[in-house]
């Protein structure tokens, strides 16, 4: 039995239309190699409509197919395994002279949700009568779904979803992870004789619009008698707190991604949302489908490759009885990977709460390892309403607060007022301008340098005179510290003081806008004074400014923060001599010890402790009455264990840093007393 193999070509003038090329076949008699030139295409290209004006009709009604149904199959099993491109491999067609018969076979690689699966097809051809005249057609056969097919076979799809990776504090409690909760949906047909009635009452119970119903039960799969899911619940609800008779309303268990630190984390670890149309068309490697979740901020957002693991699944041919006959592919889920945090969860949330009724922020770090402890920012929200899915009058609750909870407060930059004043210090001590002992008589509650400023002048809340280095951190003294600035000139504060992290990306996994020191550099005098105790241009995040402070315990060293557990250890850089260090925590310790220190009531019998609190107040312009934002850094001296940065806006007459002192001080020695 001789066969021709016969060269076969894609002709580039055909690619011009299915339709355009369908023409020119039926009128032009199309040869066996054009027709299957042509069927290879189209069947690359999925567009099952014009691959079936190329088989024979006969055929298909040998295996009972219309053409709806020939199409609609095509349909969903290519969509079923996500076919996402179909890429052809080899064809040749095959002439058998004794039979005259033609024999088509191609190979292609067809890219699914679970990689590649190459498939290979064999198919004849026969020659059909037409109202005008014959044609050569397709003989199909279900085997050209899938080599193997048989009249009644399925595709059978089934995805293994990998479990997400939690998210762990340094103690091993999850601060994220997935968690079953019961999903409220409905059974169209259980609604009542008016569904519109039904929908009504649901949508008021359970404080859901009455168009995400409607959305749901206008989905092509819905019939009367399947669960429609409608909304997740929130994890502590069970079915059985129901006291209204809700009609047709069912429950069934979901897995979602949780929060169990609710708002006091959730600036810091993020959440998860189904992945949107533009997700889906920024994913390259087809990683998503519709219904997936994707991190959308926080950790979650910034470790999403790593914690969301890899989808497996198995894709396999089975015959009516839903008997397995042959495997296409199969490949086991990848769970994704733990990522573990310095972060306190307890520390973290009692904090948390107590910043409440306040609009602010709180960095606490080890000193000595670098690790970050606590990173709050009040108010906040919960994310797992952005699982979920919020009410409107969620929303509008969170969305029209004036103390704007979706704020990232300790990643935003603040003017850092007085606290600065301990830079200021350890700058001038290293250029040799300033020393403790160094005196100078200041006299009144305002200074200016010379009749070139103008109207504008320096004011202090505290008047005394001589002050020495000590006495101004401890009343924290404005005019002092700008008097010490000029002596010291421009050049040497910006930078002695720009080596304490402004140049520094700190390399968090977490943003944080840059912090700066001026706009363009300090270029007068009346900005190099306000610079010198923290106002002028310069703008730092709390993170950044407990760093800066870190070098007053570790001998000069700047330990830059890490957040995950597991990475290498800290940077160190030293910034300051172990002599500048050790002169200026001594004096910041008496920001606490003095009984007229600004945070003597942070002072405890147990601990010594060193702080430096401060007030930022904020004006367009210069003799208006802005608001002002209170400030304390403060930590442990005798064994360090913790640096605590905190900000509260809004003190103006509430006692200034002192309102922030006292809100923290709870916490703090709690938290001394569970680490000595």
């Amino acid at each position: 039995m001789k066969k021709v193999t016969i060269l076969v070509l894609l002709v580039v003038a055909l690619a011009a239309g299915g339709l355009l090329l369908w023409h020119f076949l039926k009128a032009n008699q199309a040869t066996p190699e054009e027709v299957f030139n042509e069927y290879v295409r189209q069947f690359s290209e999925q567009n099952y409509e014009e691959m079936l004006k190329l088989i024979s009709e006969g055929e298909l009604e040998t295996y009972d197919y219309t053409k709806k149904s020939f199409t609609d199959k095509y349909d969903a099993i290519f969509s079923g395994i996500e076919a996402s491109s179909i890429e052809v491999l080899s064809k040749e067609l095959l002439y058998e002279e004794d039979n005259e018969t033609y024999e088509g076979r191609f190979k292609v690689k067809i890219h699914t949700f679970l990689g590649e699966v190459t498939a290979s097809y064999q198919t004849f051809f026969i020659e059909e009568k037409m109202d005008d005249g014959k044609a050569w057609k397709v003989k199909w056969n279900p085997s050209l779904i899938f080599a193997g097919m048989e009249k009644g076979d399925k595709v059978s799809v089934q995805s293994y979803l990998p479990h997400r990776g939690e998210i762990l504090d340094s103690n091993g409690n999850p601060l994220a992870l997935d968690k079953d909760v019961y999903e409220m949906g409905i059974i169209p047909g259980k609604l009542g004789e008016s569904k519109e009635a039904g929908i009504k009452k649901l949508s008021a119970y359970f404080k859901i619009p009455e168009e995400s119903f409607q959305k749901a039960l206008d989905q092509k799969w819905v019939t009367e008698d399947i669960f429609v899911p409608i909304a997740a619940m929130p994890a502590e609800f069970q079915p059985e707190s129901i006291d209204e008779d809700l009609p047709g309303v069912f429950f069934q268990t979901k897995r979602i991604r949780y929060y169990p630190e609710k708002e006091s984390s959730a600036h810091l670890i993020g959440y998860v949302k189904q992945v949107t149309s533009e997700d889906l068309e920024k994913d390259a490697d087809h990683e998503y489908t519709s219904g997936d979740y994707i991190g959308k901020s926080g950790l979650e957002q910034v470790y999403e490759k790593q914690l969301r693991g890899k989808k497996g699944g198995i894709i396999q041919i089975k015959n009516e009885e839903g008997k397995q006959k042959s495997t296409l592919k199969k490949v086991d889920a990848i769970n994704g990977k733990n990522i573990n945090l310095t972060i306190d969860a307890a520390l973290q949330s009692n904090m948390y709460e107590a910043m409440k009724q306040d609009a602010g922020a709180v960095s606490a770090i080890h000193p000595v390892t670098g690790e970050m402890l606590a990173l709050v920012s009040y108010p906040s929200f919960d994310p797992n309403l952005m699982v979920s899915g919020m009410t409107e009058e969620q929303w509008k609750a969170y969305s029209e607060n004036p103390k704007l909870p979706f704020l990232n407060r300790f990643s935003s930059l603040y003017a850092p007022g007085s606290t600065f004043k301990a830079i200021t210090a350890a700058s001038g001590l290293t250029v040799g301008t300033t020393f403790p002992e160094k005196k100078r008589e200041i006299s009144g509650l305002q200074w200016k340098k010379d009749n070139s400023w103008g109207g504008y002048f320096v004011t202090r809340v505290k008047e005394a005179s001589p002050v020495d280095m000590v006495d101004a951190l401890a009343y924290s003294d404005n005019i002092y510290f700008a008097q010490e600035a000029l002596e010291m000139g421009a050049a040497n504060f910006e930078k002695n003081a720009l080596a304490f992290g402004f140049q520094e990306d700190f390399q968090l996994p977490i943003y944080l806008k840059k912090s700066q020191l001026s706009n363009d550099g300090i270029e007068n005098d009346v900005l190099l004074a306000d610079s010198a105790y923290g106002q002028g241009e310069v703008l730092m995040s709390m993170v950044h400014l407990g760093t800066a402070f870190t070098p007053f315990v570790n001998g000069g060293n700047m330990v830059m923060p890490v957040l995950i557990a597991d990475e290498k250890e800290p940077i160190r850089k030293s910034v300051i001599s172990s002599e500048v260090a050790s002169t200026v925590q001594k004096a910041l310790i008496q920001v606490v010890e003095r009984d007229t220190g600004t945070a003597h009531n942070l002072k405890t019998a147990k601990e010594v402790l060193a702080a430096k609190t401060g007030t930022a107040e904020l004006k367009s312009k210069k003799g208006e009455d802005g608001m002002e934002n209170g400030f304390v850094v403060v930590f442990d001296t005798k064994s360090p264990s913790i640096l605590l940065t905190a900000i509260v806006e809004d003190v103006k007459n509430r006692g200034g840093s002192h309102y922030v002192t006292a809100k923290i001080k709870p916490v703090l020695d709690q938290y001394l007393a569970e680490n000595e």
